[in-house]
């Protein structure tokens, strides 16, 4: 019975701590500056995941480290910093929903740079997801004009898809968790210029604050990270990524109960329509014959 629930409750946590990833975030930058966030739950990860790397020891090609540097830099480094950013003025179910659409901006890239054939029926999807997060921004807003968090947490979006496309160049020489593991450490190399005052923020920040970037560190960050290897590893792509639909709504539910927040009535509308686009446009590229190595499986928001 236990070894049928391996799977299913490593999914599950691994969805629900990224779903509080969201909320995290949005508590610790009350308090900290959004480099000492994001720096401060890399090293974190960056500790607990050299064990595993110890333990696997992969080799990174020499031609490959300028291409894993720049995956740090967009998925980690740029991602992050526009996330903890883009989450002092928007809630953080509207940021998880805007990153929900990362996969439709992988799409987009993955056509322009690496040549994959979009089906024409899967520009429906990228329509109704590029206008889900107009509706978002707007939502968030308040008024007439697109709030600036949710530009923040857009620019961070497309790193994120940067970051998909270039890792989707070497998955095939490259475990996902071990080439995972080396871009964080690249990404938090990137973040080091913004450790200048680190301790002292901390210091002065109250302990919920510092608990939440430990938090982010260890479980999002890391852990996270080595389940979803491992339930790739044992399920089909296409199933286990079905559940990354779930991160919106958990996000929005837990922001509800621990922060008191929800997104605008615009801003949830905008979200079911996004979702709705990535969904459809997931469902129409698995009809072409190319290799399911796309960045929603190697690469989740969180």
């Amino acid at each position: 019975m236990m070894s049928r629930l391996k799977i299913p409750l490593a999914l599950f946590f691994t969805i629900f701590s990224w779903s509080c990833a969201w909320v995290s975030v949005r508590a610790a930058v009350a308090h900290l500056s959004p480099g000492h966030v994001a720096l401060g739950r890399y090293l974190i990860a960056s500790l607990v995941l050299l064990p595993v790397w110890l333990w696997r020891r992969p080799r990174l090609e020499k031609r490959d480290i300028g291409t894993v540097f720049v995956m740090g830099l967009c998925g980690f480094t740029l991602y992050n910093l526009g996330i903890n950013a883009g989450e002092q003025t928007i809630t953080a179910g509207a940021a998880a929903l805007i990153a929900s659409t990362i996969p439709i901006f992988s799409a987009l890239g993955a056509a322009v740079f690496l040549g994959e054939k979009v089906p024409r029926a899967s520009y429906v999807g990228i329509g109704c997801g590029v206008g889900g997060v107009l509706l978002i921004a707007l939502g968030e807003k308040g008024g007439v004009g697109i709030s600036s968090g949710a530009l923040l947490v857009i620019l961070a979006s497309l790193c994120a898809a940067i970051y998909g496309i270039l890792q989707k160049r070497l998955l095939s020489r490259y475990q996902a968790l071990d080439l995972t593991t080396m871009a964080i450490w690249a990404g938090t190399l990137a973040l080091l210029p913004f450790g200048n005052g680190l301790f002292a923020d901390f210091g002065a920040a109250p302990r919920s604050a510092t608990l939440n970037v430990v938090f982010l560190g260890i479980f999002p960050g890391a852990i996270g990270y080595v389940l979803w290897s491992y339930c790739l590893s044992q399920w089909p792509v296409a199933r286990v990524t079905s559940f990354l639909y779930l991160l919106p709504a958990f996000s929005i539910a837990l922001g509800w109960i621990f922060l008191g927040e929800l997104p605008a009535p615009v801003s949830l509308w905008g979200g079911a329509l996004a979702l709705c686009g990535v969904i459809w446009t997931n469902w129409k590229r698995q009809k072409v014959i190319i290799p399911d190595l796309s960045s929603s499986a190697s690469r989740p928001n969180r």
